[in-house]
């Protein structure tokens, strides 16, 4: 559900000490007046109980620790560009904001359209896009005015902003491609293009050296050697290929690293961060 032990140690500041080195954590459920989740498997191990409105943890560390962490602080926020349709009654691309607190089964979605103007400004239901701050929403949820929800917000769109914008432009590059006359291709124009996209990939590479380990990068290097890329819409998708591959020949054994951990880094990436990783890492084609 939880991993417990990071919860442990994100709050550890708020832990209690208690005199009862010789208690028993899988037998307090009385006491408590909780019901046992997660028991401890040894003396170093946490044992977790469902209190109410709160997980209570439980652990043995220089005496009996205890740590209460309230329910309605442990929820996730999702940010991501929409550009295919799925059922919403909005023009794409569109802004999608996921707030999901599995413990309490809260949730709110809020979106907003993406438009961009003449310059090339990206705007959602008309305030312009910043990389520094989230754009205004609404949210049906109990905390949603809580200091604590803010900052989550703020994290949570400042980790996605440059990619998510990143993305917006190029949708909306492709589109006006897509929907321009034909002319004769231009030299001058062609390398302004190119020179866009690499500055593009440039931004995204450097993101990414600081997403992935060395080992990471290899394995997936060892993978793109045998993908072949025939088209740009065939980019999407690269963490299936590298599934294949840790399934089939454990790459993640080969390079010690965590399979599962390494896929949701790929599964989270954006289309223009799995080009740029396909760009570095890919073999030089002769």
């Amino acid at each position: 559900m939880y991993d417990w032990n990071a919860l442990w140690h994100v709050h550890d500041k708020h832990r209690g000490g208690y005199r009862t080195p010789d208690a028993d954590i899988n037998q307090l459920a009385d006491e408590l007046q909780g019901k046992l989740l997660k028991s401890a498997r040894d003396e170093h191990d946490l044992a977790v109980y469902d209190t109410g409105d709160d997980y209570t943890l439980l652990r043995h560390d220089n005496g009996l620790q205890m740590l209460r962490v309230a329910k309605h602080h442990l929820f996730d926020i999702g940010v991501r560009l929409v550009t295919a349709d799925e059922g919403q009654a909005l023009a794409l691309p569109y802004l999608e904001v996921l707030v999901d607190n599995l413990a309490t089964g809260e949730e709110a979605v809020w979106r907003g359209e993406v438009h961009c103007n003449d310059e090339g400004a990206l705007s959602v239901n008309g305030e312009t896009l910043r990389l520094d701050m989230p754009p205004r929403m609404q949210f049906d949820l109990p905390f949603k005015d809580e200091a604590r929800f803010a900052a989550a917000l703020q994290e949570a769109w400042q980790d996605a902003a440059e990619h998510t914008t990143l993305d917006a432009a190029a949708w909306f590059n492709a589109e006006a491609l897509e929907h321009a006359p034909e002319e004769a291709p231009l030299d001058a124009r062609i390398q302004q293009m190119c020179d866009r996209y690499a500055e593009i990939i440039r931004r995204e590479q450097a993101l990414l050296s600081r997403r992935f380990s060395d080992a990471e990068l290899h394995l997936v290097a060892e993978v793109l050697r045998g993908v072949h890329f025939e088209s740009a819409e065939s980019c999407r998708g690269l963490w299936l290929a590298v599934e294949a591959r840790v399934l089939h020949d454990e790459l993640d054994h080969k390079y010690k690293v965590d399979g599962e951990a390494l896929l949701e880094k790929l599964r989270a990436l954006g289309y223009t961060q799995e080009v740029a990783l396909i760009e570095a890492l890919s073999p030089v084609q002769h």
